[in-house]
């Protein structure tokens, strides 16, 4: 490949060039060499100064004046001279010794621009009869991204991108138009230079040359069974003919980790609250109150000096201890006593968070070519620091794309890509995951003794709430992945308009990771675990794609212009893996697997292997009359080996559209003096899949498992096979009209769809009898259904003054049309069942799973009011839908009903507690009285960016949002009702209920509040709150030098920026990311934490040679 590039980089080498063929004079002529001179005008005939004025190749250039005129020395007779400038079309001229006068034109969004559907179909943007969204290189590279799909949010209409933690190695989710799922969820499928990948974590943003997302199934219906949730379409980088130029981009941020979304109390506001709120609990006596008075937790003041078991750094103040405030410690007085408490502050974030982290990537790439081919290759380093210490995310990548003429009919293609990525995460003990170190180490408390007297660091209380600089050296971590793709094909261009071209594509994807914990700390108190754990595992796919495709195009009587393409392709992918475990290895330097001991159970091992093919034909047909009249018709037959009575599926898809701007009538009308372009357009199609939540590489044939009878070993089925399973089929309509106004100075698209999912997959209860639980089977529908509409305009342009706008709104509804039929109303699949709330005893359910209903709303309780003093409270009423179990009341009369009703463990309701809203009015507060608080998933999505430039400055913003949107916050719920009984609390609790503070926004804080009021750990609208969201993803300065100053640098262009990114929510809700709207409920939401986006200030520095 290098060989080939040296030889494109010979020979007869032309200017790369936008609008015109390249030109070259006669030997002779080029010999000779002069001063150019010219005046550069505005399409208004205005002379345009600071227009970009040189000689590609070469090292001559300047900016025009403020006259419009230039002036280059040297220059040879004959030479191409390329005039840019920002908001205008490059342009090319042949210099024949003469002055030049050279007229600019406005770029605004072209119709002409090529829209690229996938194996080798192309149309221009003006004929497109599909939904087919386009993502500019800007999006992509302004920032630094470990995966391009970070760069989406906000940016295409119908998209929503779901970015779920700041862990640098993270993979944001994507959905396109709801998903065809009953929770919001559905991948696209990735192709990335005609390969199928299962993420896009598999390039280098720097290498895209092009991406477009296929949202209507009248497109995506050319990738059949994979393409029901859309398709992404990316084009790597390709070379361009002329002299060879070398492109470095660099970038270094600043990652500012501190904003978690949560700001938490110190150690004196801990210790004052928490004192408080275990003193003021009526249940005080199941755990809390002997908390007051331990020697070893969080707030307990039972010791009087430090020594090795010391968790936390809290004691009642002696004359013997007080010596410590001369040490950094701080003294208070007990809220609930007349003790003095002598505390030592200490921030677990300050200790275990990099602050700040460091993201640098570096990137060069050399291309070229001539008539005879081209080249692209690129290097890339990205090295990301994770938030916690000790974590990171490497990737290492080549990239290499070559094009050769073999002969005039025979052209040669290849594509070469490796990326290497390197990671490390949080090697603790138990919850290594980030959700549950977040989750923990945001709320520690401040009391916690991470440190010594003398700062030297200490393990904590224990490997979870620890400190990750004590002993990291313990764990030793390795973890590594390799991704090769490789992809050649020729093209044959057999007579004029037929090409065939046959095209083999190989993509590996091997994972090795290793773990090793030699002897560690696991308490304050020294106690070692030495158990040597080592373990590894390896995974390997390697997948095969051959395609054969046959594409036409012909334009008739220059009226009739007719493209067709007939294919087929099989895909075979095998995969591996092998896992091993085991303990005891001799000494912490040998993390040997063979060194381990022997010992029955020791010992660990298993192994998998995995096949799956698809066969496919495929085909597509277009014609269009005199660029007014089109229609297309797609169609694709897949056969899948992971089915067996209904393996093969026939995905067809038909798209039309009327360009009306084309008629006579409209140019004669007055309509056509301000808007240029006009088209109505409309698809329909059938899309499948095989959804591998449900269906395994063996769940049609069943599945075995070992097991052992009567001391024999053997085989029993784990599994209920059915061979009958069929496709999941999703079938598209919609409809659209495109606008052009101004000549295109602004574009505007509406786009209504409507997608409906038949033969979901679903799991069926099954007797007990039968000795399974359930079957997977097809039975079940849901529709999507929604509008979007997208802007784009320069909304001013002056001689040195652009501002443009793009700007994209999404409304999206779906509704669950059939489930399987379980006899339940409506079929439903959870929910709840509560009054009607008319006075009656009926009922009805709400939430869960209903046939004619939006899934995914929550369900929980109504705040009727704070009670806030004795005169607040109801009559009769009591409550039994706490979590505890228990009953509570607000006088006796309620009491005695809960005696009645056989309730032995009972609390009384305090000021501050919460009255709930009673649905049917009987003043019991059960299960019954819940009401739906919302839809999880967002109505409304959208996004906007600008760019303003000016000489050679530009700004560029990008957001995005959502609304319409209801959020739970389980952590939040968690923290404020002490759930756990021993975390710390956010700052929120200063606005609880208190006597002082009786009109205060939030319930009181107690101990455990699960165990008895129970006010914030119960799902109710205490915590969901309005998701709504506008999030600032990108705040870019940059500077372009003019074409002189780069001349001195010996470059042909140079620029310089500074980003933020992830600059922050404007939001109501305490969420610190509204847009993951993951909810749990219950306890368990307790022990999960939100990695948060950091807040990254980026420098770059992008020079071409």
């Amino acid at each position: 490949m290098l060989l080939l590039a040296g030889l494109l980089s010979t020979g007869t080498v032309y200017a790369a060039s936008t609008n015109a063929e390249p030109s070259v004079a006669p030997a002779a002529a080029q010999q000779t060499a002069g001063t150019c001179t010219g005046i550069v005008y505005d399409e208004t005939g205005e002379p345009l100064p600071g227009a970009s004025v040189r000689v590609p190749g070469t090292r001559i250039g300047t900016s025009t004046n403020i006259d419009g005129e230039f002036s280059l020395a040297g220059v040879k007779n004959g030479a191409t001279v390329t005039v840019s400038f920002i908001g205008y079309k490059p342009l090319n001229v042949i210099w024949k010794g003469e002055p030049l006068k050279i007229n600019m034109q406005e770029d605004v969004n072209d119709l002409e621009e090529v829209v690229v559907m996938g194996y080798g179909v192309e149309q221009k943007r003006a004929k497109v009869t599909n939904s087919i969204a386009k993502v500019s290189e800007k999006t992509l590279t302004v920032g630094a991204n470990a995966n391009p799909a970070q760069a989406l949010a906000g940016a295409v209409a119908g998209v929503k991108v779901k970015v779920t933690s700041g862990d640098p190695s993270a993979t944001p989710s994507i959905v396109i138009r709801g998903g065809t799922s009953f929770d919001g969820t559905g991948s696209p499928v990735y192709v990335i230079d005609g390969q199928i990948r299962s993420s896009l974590s598999d390039i280098n943003p720097n290498d895209i040359e092009d991406m477009q997302i296929l949202k209507d199934a009248g497109a995506t219906a050319l990738y059949g069974a994979r393409a029901a949730n859309g398709v992404i379409l990316i084009t790597t980088k390709q070379g361009k003919s002329g002299k060879a130029t070398v492109n470095v981009n660099i970038k270094y941020g600043l990652n500012y980790n501190r904003d978690l979304g949560y700001d938490f109390t110190n150690a004196e506001e801990f210790i004052y609250w928490y004192r408080r709120g275990v003193n003021d609990t009526e249940w005080k006596n199941r755990g809390g109150a002997a908390q007051l008075t331990s020697s070893n937790s969080p707030a307990g003041i039972g010791r009087t000096q430090l020594d090795a078991g010391t968790n936390f750094n809290i004691m009642t103040m002696t004359d013997e201890n007080k010596y410590l405030l001369e040490r950094g410690w701080q003294s208070m007085k007990d809220p609930i006593s007349d003790a003095t408490i002598i505390f030592r502050d200490i921030d677990p974030l300050e200790i275990n968070l990099r602050q700040p982290s460091q993201t640098q990537d570096y990137n060069i790439s050399f291309s070229g070519g001539n008539d005879r081919g081209k080249y692209y290759a690129g290097l890339g380093y990205y090295d990301a620091e994770g938030a916690p210490q000790n974590t990171f995310y490497k990737r290492y990548n080549f990239a290499f794309t070559g094009s050769y003429k073999i002969t005039d009919w025979l052209e040669s293609n290849s594509v070469f890509n490796y990326i290497r990525s390197n990671w490390q995460n949080n090697a603790l003990i138990a919850g290594s995951d980030n959700a549950f170190f977040f989750g923990r180490i945001i709320s520690v408390p401040h009391t916690l003794r991470l440190l010594d007297e003398d700062n030297n660091p200490l393990l904590g209380q224990s490997t979870d709430n620890t400190n990750l600089n004590f002993q990291p050296d313990k764990f030793q971590r390795d973890n590594q992945s390799d991704k090769f793709s490789m992809t050649q094909s020729l093209t044959a261009n057999l007579f004029k308009g037929f090409s065939l071209k046959g095209t083999m594509s190989w993509y590996y994807n091997e994972q090795l990771t290793s773990a090793f914990n030699k002897d560690f700390q696991t308490n304050q108190q020294g106690t070692m675990n030495t158990t040597r754990s080592t373990s590894m595992s390896f995974l390997r796919y390697f997948d095969q794609t051959y395609n054969l495709v046959a594409n036409y195009t012909n334009t008739f009587n220059e009226s009739h212009y007719v493209s067709a393409m007939l294919g087929t392709e099989y895909y075979n992918r095998d995969y591996k893996a092998f896992s091993a475990g085991g303990q005891g290895a001799p000494t912490d330097y040998f993390p040997n697997l063979n060194l381990t001991t022997t010992e029955a159970g020791k010992r660990t091992m298993s192994s998998s292997r995995f096949q799956e093919k698809i066969m496919s034909y495929f085909g597509r047909v277009e014609y269009d009359y005199q660029n007014k009249y089109l229609i297309a018709a797609t169609f694709r037959e897949d056969g899948y080996s992971r089915l067996i009575n209904h393996r093969w599926g026939f995905f067809p898809g038909v798209s039309a559209g009327w360009v009306a701007s084309s008629e006579e009538f409209f140019k004669k009308s007055s309509v056509s003096n301000w808007m240029n372009y006009a088209k109505i357009r409309a698809s329909v199609g059938l899309n499948g899949s095989v959804n591998s939540n449900y269906i395994g590489y063996y769940t049609l044939q069943g599945s075995y498992s070992p097991a052992m009878y009567n001391g024999v070993y053997g085989y029993r089925i784990s599994g209920l096979p059915n061979e009958n399973l069929k496709w999941e089929k999703t079938r598209t309509a919609e409809v659209g009209v495109d606008f052009g106004f101004l000549q295109n100075r602004f574009n505007l698209g509406l786009t209504y769809y409507n997608r409906l999912t038949s033969d979901k997959y679903a799991n069926l209860s099954l007797p007990q009898t039968t000795g399974f639980s359930s079957v997977v089977s097809n039975n079940g529908k849901v529709r999507n259904q929604g509008l979007e509409i997208d802007f784009n305009g320069t909304l001013l342009r002056t001689r040195n003054f652009t501002w443009t706008l793009g700007a994209n709104l999404t409304y999206n509804r779906t509704c669950v049309v059939e489930l399987p039929n379980n006899g339940l109303p409506n079929n439903r699949q959870g929910g709840a069942e509560v009054w009607v709330g008319d006075g009656s005893d009926k009922t009805m359910f709400i939430g869960g799973t209903q046939e004619g209903q939006e899934p995914m709303h929550l369900i929980g309780y109504k705040k009727a009011h704070i009670i806030r003093s004795e005169a607040d409270m109801p009559k009769g009423y009591i409550d039994i839908a706490n979590s505890s179990g228990s009953g509570l009341y607000t006088d006796d009369e309620g009491l005695q009903k809960l005696k009645a009703m056989g309730y032995t463990t009972n609390y009384k309701l305090q000021p501050g507690d919460v009255i709930w809203q009673d649905r049917n009015g009987d003043n019991i507060i059960d299960s019954r009285d819940q009401y739906d608080l919302g839809n999880r998933l967002p109505h409304w999505t959208g996004g906007f960016n600008t760019n303003l430039t000016w000489k050679g400055l530009s700004l560029y913003a990008r957001f995005d949002m959502g609304f319409d949107i209801t959020v739970y916050d389980g952590p939040f719920a968690w923290w404020m009702g002490c759930g756990q009984g021993s975390y710390s609390m956010p700052t929120a609790v200063k606005d609880t209920w208190t006597p002082e503070n009786p009109n205060a926004k939030y319930p009181r804080y107690v101990w455990a509040s699960n165990f008895g009021s129970d006010a914030w750990i119960r799902t109710s609208d205490v915590i969901a709150q309005n998701g709504a969201y506008l999030a600032c993803r990108e705040l870019s300065l940059s500077y372009q030098l003019p074409a002189n100053i780069c001349s001195k640098f010996y470059c042909q262009g140079l620029s310089l920026s500074v980003t933020g990114q992830n600059l922050g929510y404007l939001k109501k809700c305490t969420n610190p990311l509204p847009d993951n709207t993951t909810y749990t409920n219950g306890a368990t939401s307790g022990w999960g934490g939100t990695y948060n986006l950091p807040k990254t200030l980026l420098f770059g520095l992008n020079v071409t040679f």
